[in-house]
């Protein structure tokens, strides 16, 4: 009995050690977005990134940051694939509240719809708005992530937030 117990503490530590490193590899791929030179390569780096996320979200039983993040790698497809990005954006707004109905179990489901939206509009706009308005959605998907128990994401966007102010601040130095 008790190495049965044993090994299910064992298989549950690793279990989280891998949900949440998966939120920090996301992170990892998500920073280098901002370092490159221009709108279609931050969303190259941006898919992969919410690829992982996705995963991350799926393994703790997060439907609602997991459907958003999965639509955002479709979106981000569009933006990268497209000069539509208007288009995509407005046609974002209804999936992004689709989804947050279809997974609605509490209040707080509702916030990565809103952090979707945020991304939508800002990756219409050129680099240094992109940048200022991923501080906001991060804002936001801290509280988010801190609900669903993704304690490396909560990490990891306040970690975001630091670097994008510093490649606002030395933006503005250039």
């Amino acid at each position: 009995m008790k190495k049965h117990v044993c090994y299910n503490f064992i298989m549950e530590i690793i279990k989280i050690i891998i949900v949440q490193s998966l939120a920090v590899i996301a992170w990892v791929v998500l920073m280098m977005s901002y370092y490159r030179e221009n709108t279609n390569k931050i969303l190259v780096y941006q898919i992969i990134a919410a690829t992982f996320y996705a995963l991350h979200y799926l393994f703790l039983g997060a439907y609602s940051g997991f459907f958003i993040c999965i639509f955002e790698a479709i979106r981000d497809f569009g933006y990268y694939k497209t000069n539509y990005d208007n288009y995509i954006f407005y046609f974002s707004i209804p999936v992004y509240i689709i989804i947050s109905i279809f997974n609605y179990a509490k209040p707080i489901d509702i916030l990565p719809a809103f952090c979707g939206i945020t991304d939508s509009y800002f990756l219409t706009k050129e680099k240094r708005i992109v940048v200022l308005g991923a501080i906001i959605s991060y804002t936001c998907w801290i509280i988010y992530d801190y609900s669903v128990g993704s304690y490396a994401g909560v990490i990891t966007q306040i970690m975001l937030i630091i670097s994008n102010f510093i490649i606002l601040i030395l933006g503005k130095k250039k």
